[in-house]
């Protein structure tokens, strides 16, 4: 009796341990679906949307590429056995950043731009599915409301340009400004909201680092234990260290980092061959709405001073050369106009993510002033002349 019922406990856990074994080995990947609708689809393309993820260098590369069925819907499965950040492009014309884990998603589009004018304003977008991308859908909400904010502070910064009221120039002048604080207070907001959320660590990165070091610094190592085994979450404060070491090149003082770019003829051009001339480095794109607000102010003091030692470096971080030749023909750029379409260096050596951003050296190619834009731009050229 006693042999037999161990015979049989011996059978169960031979039989379970195979079946344990048989699980690990056979068990099926995690996956989760992606789908949507794109509402203007472009009938010359047949795949709607490409998916894309960065590289260990940082760059972003296509992974799968998504067609339409005929009534411009997509459907699309990921294995998510390690949770990823991924990027959705819909021609170009709209981007959305998600995050595949354990959340089946349905992310809708705009599709093609059907304005008239096309500067690329594109709407914001929503992906449903769970708390973790819910997370990412506040972020992208704060970042499309601050950009919408950031274009009437433009369009407001230009139009008191053109008045001879001083107050109003003063007041439109500090208005890009006047939106940090509200800004970082929603960002600050998001993350007590969800301040154990692995996504949290994207929200977390779009601080500013100068003012809000001590506090970004807690908040990556407070997340890196409680998930040692994310890569992106153990890897955020490297990063951010990183990029402090980074930014010291472009202290005031410093000269600035050489780059070399084709300009509009493709001729190569340097920025150490500026030498002797202050030089207004304008980083900008042809979709980014307060760089072509900002435009008009500078061609403006292009005019006044190019004869007495100054110069306008453009620099366009547009991928498409055809986009950044119509925006300069539409905006009538004058200058240096320099195409940067592999723009990864040169993000990494100024140190910013956001347009437009500009930088102005002396003489000697020394940083004197930087994120300078309208009144300040202003009145930063007058002390100089």
């Amino acid at each position: 009796m006693k042999i037999t019922l161990k015979l049989i406990i011996l059978c169960f856990l031979t039989i379970g341990l195979n079946a344990f074994s048989q699980s690990v080995v056979k068990s099926p990947k995690n996956r989760i679906t992606v789908k949507g609708n794109i509402q203007f689809a472009d009938a010359n393309d047949k795949f709607g949307i490409t998916v894309e993820e960065k590289d260990d260098n940082n760059e972003f590369k296509v992974i799968k590429e998504v067609k339409l069925d005929s009534e411009n819907n997509y459907s699309f499965e990921l294995e998510t056995n390690k949770p990823k950040f991924y990027t959705l492009d819909v021609y170009k014309q709209q981007t959305v950043e998600f995050y595949a884990h354990d959340e089946n998603l349905t992310i809708n589009f705009r599709g093609i731009d059907t304005a008239k004018i096309k500067i690329k304003n594109p709407p914001f977008v929503f992906i449903k599915g769970g708390e973790k991308n819910n997370v990412l859908n506040l972020l992208h909400f704060t970042l499309y409301q601050d950009y919408q904010r950031m274009i009437a502070a433009g369009q407001e910064d230009y139009k008191s340009s053109l008045s001879d009221c001083k107050d109003w120039k003063d007041y439109a002048s500090q208005g890009y400004d006047r939106l940090t604080i509200p800004f970082e207070r929603e960002i600050k907001n998001i993350v007590e909201m969800y301040s154990n959320a692995p996504t949290v660590v994207k929200v977390i990165g779009v601080l500013n680092w100068k003012r809000h070091y001590d506090y970004m610094r807690e908040q990556y190592e407070r997340l890196a234990k409680i998930y040692p085994n994310l890569d992106y979450v153990q890897n955020a404060k490297k990063y951010l260290l990183a990029n402090i070491a980074s930014s010291a090149l472009t202290d005031l003082g410093k000269v600035a980092p050489d780059f070399t770019f084709p300009d509009i003829n493709g001729k190569q051009v340097s920025l150490s061959s500026f030498r002797g001339k202050y030089v207004l480095i304008d980083f900008w794109a042809s979709w980014c709405g307060p760089c072509r607000s900002e435009s008009p102010n500078v061609q403006k003091q292009y005019q006044i001073y190019k004869d007495k030692g100054f110069e306008v470096v453009s620099v366009s971080i547009d991928k498409k050369e055809d986009d950044w030749k119509k925006a300069v023909a539409q905006d009538s750029l004058k200058g240096t106009l320099l195409l940067a379409k592999d723009s990864k260096k040169i993000l990494l050596d100024y140190t910013f993510s956001g347009i437009p951003y500009m930088v102005l050296l002396d003489k000697e190619g020394k940083i004197i002033a930087k994120n300078l834009r309208g009144e300040t731009l202003v009145e930063k050229l007058k002390e100089l002349f």
